[in-house]
């Protein structure tokens, strides 16, 4: 039976890997996996928010259908996720590292997490935050850094407008989140047993606030980086923003250092032979492009994701697809991948078609969903929906009639909205008619009809 290792990195951009041409990062490990699996050219999230993406990386579900709809919102444990069917299957199914499916914030984390299907589950959401399993192994392996891993809680960093904020810490490499994620899960894989596997290996950075260890400081130049594209810096603010770039992209290089270790451990330990590794972000980062931190919008920067996928015995070695593909196909991936049942529930596609040349019944555009309060003060919900295509980017809301319709084509930087443009009146008709036309054939099917009437 196939071994899966699904290694997530959050917030990571899709073109922030060297194998995508990035000159300013080194990430040899995940350039690795490219060169010997497939890459995925147009990958996107399913939401550019954590806890939906992942809930659809759970469930394989839009989030209109699994109903996360976004941050805050808990993934009902009513639905039947991946791990589950692995599990029945006889699969030791593990999760180490950041799941987000249930709210961080203000939950008691020495209390049992949900297991969502999962038999061996170390859930850390975020990074120093909470007293979970890494706080409580920096404490026990190097607890004079005990203290300098500790960091505010993201709602604290939002209010106080630090989330975005970039630091060297009094800590090192040894003793990161990243470093914990990867330690606990080469300690899963050499004391596996004989069942086989699926672990979910899931890092935190390179997600802000941008801490980078302390010994890692020099490795990214913030002079050689070039400054963001679709704005305009004042020049007193061009320090502080390359030097936060450069702790992004630090941080994307200290998580490839550890996917090293892991792809080293399954070397070593014979297991490449027989294991499947699957490889995407969450959801993407500005990293000031457009003038933007972060995500939860629908440019490119905010819902493209990397995605890659090493199959023993895989013919397409170094090969790059360029179909549509989104993060939930990755939950039927796995099913395929291990001979399990795939259930009506499930709207996504498994990516291994395309591996044989061509899914035919694959949708040619991504589904993206976004749920935004308009304040804290006023809780009304503003729904967003994306349809992104290989030609044209349109985006809805709820709350106008005014849209963005782009013709990637000719403005592949989406900076020219043709939303009124009479020129493009039955491209716009035509493309709202499939994103409702996709809507309409993802509605929840749940609970099943169990009798005529």
């Amino acid at each position: 039976m196939m071994n899966i290792l699904l290694i997530t990195v959050d917030q990571l951009r899709w073109d922030a890997l060297s194998c995508m041409g990035n000159p300013f990062v080194r990430t040899p490990h995940m350039d690795r996996l490219a060169r010997e699996g497939v890459r995925f050219a147009n990958a996107f999230t399913n939401a550019p928010a954590c806890m939906p993406a992942r809930a659809s990386l759970l469930t394989g579900r839009f989030p209109h259908a699994h109903r996360v709809r976004g941050g805050g919102v808990r993934l009902s444990e009513q639905e039947v996720t991946f791990p589950h069917l692995l599990s029945q299957r006889g699969y030791h199914t593990a999760h180490i590292g950041k799941l987000h499916v249930q709210n961080h914030t203000y939950r008691d984390h020495t209390v049992p997490h949900p297991s969502y299907g999962y038999r061996t589950l170390l859930v850390t959401d975020e990074r120093g935050t909470y007293r979970d399993p890494y706080t409580q192994w920096v404490e026990r392996r190097y607890p004079q850094y005990a203290e300098a891993i500790r960091v505010e809680p993201g709602s604290v960093r939002r209010l106080r407008r630090t989330d975005d904020s970039t630091s060297v810490g009094a800590f090192p490499a040894a003793a990161s989140h990243s470093r914990w994620v990867c330690e606990a899960s080469l300690e899963f894989l050499r004391s596996r047993g004989s069942s086989p596997f699926m672990l979910w290996t899931s890092f935190f950075d390179p997600h802000s606030p941008f801490i980078m260890p302390s010994d890692l400081a020099g490795r990214c130049d913030p002079q050689a980086l070039p400054l963001p594209k679709k704005c305009t810096v004042a020049p007193e603010e061009e320090d502080r923003v390359r030097r936060k770039k450069a702790a992004y992209y630090t941080l994307v290089s200290h998580v490839d250092d550890c996917i090293g270790e892991l792809l080293r451990c399954l070397d070593e330990s014979s297991l490449a032979a027989n294991t499947a590794v699957l490889f995407a972000s969450d959801h993407g980062e500005f990293l000031g492009d457009c003038g933007r931190w972060g995500k939860g919008r629908p440019e490119d920067e905010s819902i493209r994701i990397p995605m890659l996928l090493r199959v023993p015995g895989m013919a397409k070695r170094g090969a790059v697809i360029e179909d549509v593909v989104q993060l939930f196909d990755l939950a039927p991936t796995i099913l395929d991948l291990t001979g399990s049942m795939q259930p009506s529930s499930m709207q996504a596609r498994s990516l291994l078609p395309l591996l044989e040349g061509a899914d035919p019944g694959r949708a040619p555009f991504a589904l993206v969903e976004n749920n935004i309060e308009l304040s804290r003060m006023d809780a009304t919900e503003v729904f967003e929906k994306t349809l992104r295509s290989l030609d044209y980017r349109m985006t809805v809301w709820s709350d106008r009639e005014q849209g963005e319709l782009f013709d990637l084509n000719k403005d592949p930087e989406q900076t020219v909205n043709v939303w009124d443009d009479p020129g493009y009146a039955e491209i716009r008709a035509d493309l709202t008619m499939r994103l409702l036309r996709r809507l309409m054939e993802t509605e929840d099917t749940l609970p099943a009809r169990t009798n005529p009437f």
